[in-house]
Formats: structure tokens, C-alpha cells, sequence
């Protein structure tokens, strides 16, 4: 589904991504994981428009990508979770979602004065928060929300969006144990249901047990790929992490 070759993007004399390729498979979740500033976040931005690479192309759906916005990327089918909050607080969690699931945006401030959402959307958001348990909260406004609550809120917005490939920046930083085992499960139940997913997370347990394929970078090199129990005794990974 979605395909770097070759990428690559320095801030100055740093080599933030250099000569990054790999593949991500449809109806599959794909980790990306390493130290610190390995560069994962970058790639991140370049996929979805952010930044723009100094060389290499990405490839998606078999459309080159590599120049493209972020609306334009967005409008492909790309939808993102971002490492920090992005609701508007001073909306309602189901405000922020009608916002994700119409694309018009004439027509969303239509539907806060009144006009009526489409039966069909409507239902997909119901059905979303039942999925990602934020139905007790949805007429909360965001910024009154729990940490976890914003986090849960944040990934229901990015299913609602319509979307082909879910990225998603850290999903379970700073949240409980107990949230993190649903979210865990949450993503479980989104493969079986044919998402395709990227991830990034620094939680290696939790990453472990959701993936079916692992990246790793350092200092902005794939160093290995494979499955989840190849990386764990891979040498080149544990001496990036631990050191010599």
C-alpha cells in the first residue's frame, strides 16, 4: 500500500532521514520504532506532506506522493494521529468528529446551526465512539477531557476521517496501563477489521505485541525489518538501543 524509496532529509548538516526505504503491506500493522531521534517522526512528516525530502519518493495506493500537501495527501486517504493533542477544546468531542467526517467545511458549521447531519455519517460516528469507548463523553467539550479521554478522542477522529491508512504518532504515550491494554486491543480489532496501520511508539512491549512487521531506524537508517520476534533478538537493534 504504501512504499519509501531512497528517502531522504537533512536540517542542515544533520542527517535526519538518510536513504530510508521499506514497505508498508495493506490490512497489516507496521511499527516504526528506535532510539531518540532516529528519525521516525520525520518520516512521519514526510509521508503525510509535512516536510519535503531532499531526495527519494513515496509511493502510495501506486501514486507517487512525494510532493503532495498535506490536504492533498489527506485527500488520498491518509489520516494521522500526531504525538500531541489536536482537538479543538472548545468544541464537543462529537463536534471535533462531525469536523473529521465532513470534509465541506461549510456544511459542518451548517450542522453546529441546525441543518442535520447525514444519517449515514451520523451513524459512523456513533459507531466510532462505541468502538473507541468515548460515547459517555461525546457532547464534552475537549478541553474539559482527561488525558486518556483526549487520547481515545483523538484516534476516533482519525477513523472517522475517511481514510485508507491510519497513521498513528505514539498512541499510548503517558496514558494508564489500563488504557494502553485497550487501545492495544482497539488496534487488534481494527486489523481484523482491515485497517491498515503505521505506528510509531517508544512502549515496546505494546509495540511488540500489535505488529506484524517491524522497522527500525537509527540515525535515520532502516537498520532492521522483519517480525516482531525477529527484531527482539536482532543484534544490530539491541547494540542501537543499548549501546556496545
Amino acid at each position: 500500500m504504501l512504499e519509501i524509496k531512497n528517502l531522504k532529509r537533512y536540517f542542515g548538516g544533520v542527517k535526519a532521514v538518510d536513504d530510508c526505504s521499506f514497505k508498508i503491506e495493506k490490512g497489516k500493522i507496521t511499527a516504526l520504532i528506535g532510539p531518540n531521534g532516529s528519525g521516525k517522526t520525520t518520516v512521519f512528516n514526510l509521508i503525510s506532506g509535512i516536510l519535503k525530502e531532499d531526495s527519494g519518493k513515496t509511493l502510495f495506493d501506486g501514486i507517487e506522493i512525494t510532493h503532495m500537501t498535506v490536504e492533498e495527501t489527506s485527500n488520498l486517504g491518509i489520516s494521522r494521529l500526531f504525538q500531541q493533542p489536536r482537538l479543538f477544546g472548545n468544541l464537543s468531542v462529537r463536534e471535533n468528529l462531525i469536523m473529521a467526517i465532513d470534509e465541506d467545511n461549510t456544511r459542518f458549521w451548517k450542522n453546529l446551526i441546525g441543518y442535520k447531519l447525514d444519517r449515514e455519517k451520523g451513524d459512523k460516528i456513533n459507531e466510532i465512539a462505541k468502538l473507541t469507548s468515548i460515547t459517555a463523553f461525546m457532547d464534552k467539550q475537549a478541553k474539559n477531557l482527561s488525558f486518556g479521554q483526549k487520547r481515545l478522542a483523538e484516534i476516533a477522529r482519525a477513523l472517522v476521517k475517511p481514510h485508507k491508512f491510519l497513521m498513528l504518532d505514539e498512541p499510548v504515550a503517558g496514558v494508564t496501563p489500563p488504557l494502553r491494554k485497550e487501545i492495544s486491543e482497539l488496534l487488534l480489532k481494527l486489523k481484523k477489521q482491515g485497517e491498515t496501520i503505521l505506528l510509531i511508539e517508544h512502549d515496546m512491549n505494546f509495540t511488540l505485541n500489535v505488529s506484524d512487521k517491524v522497522v527500525v531506524l537509527d540515525s535515520g537508517k532502516v537498520i532492521a525489518q522483519g517480525s516482531p520476534k525477529q527484531i527482539k533478538t536482532n543484534p544490530k537493534v539491541l547494540e542501537a538501543y543499548l549501546g556496545d
